[in-house]
């Protein structure tokens, strides 16, 4: 009764803020609009994706999505199936085989597959039968029993074809039918030590089979049918006879009651009562997989799932990033994310993301920009969106408006093979306002550019000691003293840096230098740099950091961290509590304020993290996110890194009522300013706990108390204050102990 009075008080009197996100909670971002097999069920079609797996409900017309976040160990998805029971099974592209039961969310990842000692381990298809799942991977067949999640079995030498030949897809009916790269494998009738190459009859592509590649093997009308590059076959009296479509490469089969359901990389085709016929076509974008359910055929493809219904045609995907490449991020004032997306052919465009909402920004949609390859991006402090384009020039997106400075409207010089293009690596912004740029290879060496508050254009030589032609300029970072920080992406390799001195025409106080290995880096390998809160120069290397304390004064120090050594670092971000965000190609390190206590470490065996191989981190300080981009998505963990307030308003306290349970979950307290101290208190007056904060705008407590015990049931008063106690806010949580 007691519990039940606090909760109707605490409800009442305390609001909760049910829309805040805990404290180290990972979400995922990624595009599910590459579909890579589709399974039906009664109340949905589930899709896998390279991005995560999807289930579009019929009735409510919404979407599910299942992602590295949800426990699976990969997102990269290449097959899928449902079994008797109704879980779904995933396979990957690193060999896992993963089971979701929809009725309880249990995942289970099966990783007998991923941890063998096999070179190539992708799973390419996935059949269920009776209690059996059939895992075609690429060194032989699988069987995993889908009650106990058990790999019973692997056959890999299957008759006369080569051990350990890739297996496309499998089939079972009264035999086990396996697809192979060199042809069709058959259980002999009887045959039960299927690990015996004599158990299984075989049929070689070329000779048996008029076809060089296998793309899905159904069984149809009492029939075996395959489909080829050269169309569907069928065996009958022990031979592989051409059923339909000679010389189409189809790519995918689907038995629907008496009719087949087939398509080519751009055609539908059904065949039905002896007669085929073709019932859609888009050439815009590439069929993969086949289903169908209740006169609604549904088609995966690269631009994600056509529904076919009565003559109308859907898209079907969830809302999500246009791309999984996030080449290069920058967070805005407002907390927005903004994405760089890639070069050379390889960019979509840019992207913003709100927090909710994912916009594109192409030429397809806004032909005012010059091309769709971003391949960085600076949101400034007023934020004015800064994008660099690779081959035209540089954009900037202000107040919903776009400037394009290219080769007609700017002395940027492009490339000596075609000074038109005009590659541009990086842009930033100094404290006055004027926007610095890279140009890479630019056929008048001037690599360093500025586009003044005023509207003027500066180019510079470097020339202690000269940049050539062949100098690969990247990426730089501005240091508090306007100083500009570059490194070579080839060339002579090293640190350099660049100040104009305010004075923009008089060259000759203009300040340069250079270091390298002989002035104390570890390597002269650069491959990131980042200015922390007090003006420190962090520089990343292929063998670990180091950094100038000073950079009025460089000197080199040396960061003897035990997790970066001899790690190839691939970019650096500083957050609001000024701890370094490190991303290398095993995963993120996560560095005390100071560098030298490693505070976490993070990668995509012990983390949601898609992949080790980190691209970009950028900070959402306003909200104490951190964004991190892989080639396989998006990653955003929650943070207590904030940016403290100016002064206190509200503290806001959740969960609340807090439940103490034993899950080791805490109470979150935001709206703090810089520096803040807790005490929380009872409702007698006593002071139960004193909680140091991190410095920013959010701060945990584990429900206990001073000596290390979980507090009782009650209301507790959480009193914040600066380090003078002349600003103090308050608030009040119940706890609920178990």
């Amino acid at each position: 009764m007691k519990n039940i009075l606090i909760i109707a008080l605490i409800t009442t009197v305390f609001p909760t803020n049910i829309f805040a996100q805990s404290i180290g909670e990972w979400k995922i971002y990624s595009d599910m609009k590459k579909i890579n097999a589709l399974t039906i069920t009664t109340d949905g079609l589930w899709a896998a994706t390279s991005g995560g797996a999807f289930k579009y409900n019929f009735n409510e017309k919404t979407f599910f999505t299942l992602t590295k976040a949800n426990k699976f160990n990969s997102q990269a998805l290449t097959s899928a199936t449902i079994d008797n029971n109704g879980k779904i099974w995933f396979g990957t592209f690193e060999g896992y085989v993963i089971a979701y039961n929809p009725t309880n969310y249990y995942v289970k990842n099966i990783i007998d597959i991923y941890k063998s000692d096999k070179p190539q381990k992708q799973i390419n298809h996935l059949f269920a039968k009776n209690d059996t799942i059939f895992a075609s991977t690429d060194f032989g067949l699988a069987l995993i029993n889908s009650k106990n999640f058990f790999l019973y079995d692997t056959f890999i030498k299957l008759g006369n074809f080569p051990a350990e030949s890739r297996v496309i897809a499998a089939l079972k009916t009264s035999l086990i039918y396996a697809c192979t790269n060199y042809g069709v494998a058959v259980q002999k009738a009887g045959a039960t030590n299927l690990s015996a190459p004599e158990s299984w009859n075989t049929y070689l592509l070329g000779a048996d089979i008029n076809a060089t590649f296998i793309n899905k093997i159904v069984f149809w009308n009492n029939k075996i049918l395959i489909a080829t590059d050269n169309g569907i076959f069928s065996l009958e009296n022990n031979r592989w006879d051409i059923f339909l479509l000679p010389g189409s490469n189809v790519l995918d089969i689907f038995s629907d009651k008496d009719k087949l359901l087939i398509i080519t990389l751009n055609e539908i085709y059904s065949f039905e009562n002896n007669s085929i016929k073709k019932i859609f076509e888009d050439f815009t974008r590439s069929f993969n997989s086949i289903t169908a359910k209740e006169n609604k055929i549904y088609v995966g493809s690269n631009k994600g799932i056509i529904e076919l219904s009565s003559g109308l045609v859907n898209e079907l995907y969830p809302e999500g990033p246009a791309g999984n490449l996030f080449i290069n991020l920058s967070v805005d004032g407002s907390g927005n994310l903004w994405v760089a997306t890639g070069k050379d052919g390889a960019g979509i465009g840019f992207m913003k993301f709100d927090g909710n909402k994912w916009t594109l920004y192409n030429k397809e949609t806004y032909p005012q920009l010059p091309s769709n390859d971003y391949y960085n991006v600076y949101a400034g402090a007023d934020n004015t969106i800064y994008l660099a384009n690779w081959g035209k020039g540089i954009t900037i997106f202000r107040n919903n408006n776009f400037e394009v400075y290219k080769k007609d409207n700017s002395p940027l010089v492009g490339i000596s093979k075609d000074t038109n293009f005009i590659a541009i690596p990086d842009i930033k912004v100094d404290s006055k306002g004027n926007v610095w740029l890279l140009n890479l290879l630019a056929a008048n060496k001037k690599y360093i550019n500025v586009l003044t508050k005023d509207k003027k254009w500066y180019s510079y030589l470097f020339t202690n000691p000269a940049l050539t032609e062949s100098d690969e300029v990247i990426k730089f970072v501005i240091d508090q003293y306007d100083t500009k920080w570059f490194f070579l992406f080839q060339g002579r390799r090293g640190l350099y840096y660049f100040n104009e001195n305010g004075t923009f025409e008089n060259l000759s106080d203009d300040k340069q230098g250079y270091i390298s290995s002989n002035n104390g880096l570890i390597t002269d390998e650069i491959t990131a740099l980042a200015v922390d809160k007090r003006g420190q120069l962090w520089i990343g290397t292929t063998k670990g950091m180091n950094y100038i304390p000073d950079p009025s004064n460089p000197r080199v120090s040396d960061i003897t961290i035990p997790a970066l050594r001899n790690q190839s670092i691939t970019c650096i971000a500083i957050d609001a509590l000024d701890q370094k965000w490190v991303g290398t190609n095993n995963g993120i390190v996560v560095l005390s304020p100071d560098g030298l206590q490693l505070l976490s470490n993070y990668n995509s065996q012990n983390s949601p993290l898609p992949s080790n191989d980190i691209r970009s981190i950028a900070v959402d300080e306003l909200n104490g996110r951190i964004y991190i981009g892989t080639d396989y998505g998006l990653a955003m963990i929650q943070t207590n890194a904030a940016k403290p307030l100016e002064n206190f308003q509200e503290i806001f306290i959740y969960p609340n009522p807090f439940i103490i349970d034993g899950s080791n979950n805490n109470v979150t307290i935001d709206g703090l300013i810089a520096n803040t101290a807790i005490k929380i208190i009872d409702v007698n007056g006593n002071l139960i706990k004193n909680i140091k904060t991190p410095g920013g705008r959010i701060a945990t407590w584990d429900g206990k108390d001073n000596n290390g015990n979980y507090v009782q049931s009650g209301i507790y008063l959480i009193i914040a204050y600066d380090e003078e106690a002349n600003n103090v806010a308050s608030g009040k949580i119940a706890i609920i102990r178990k």
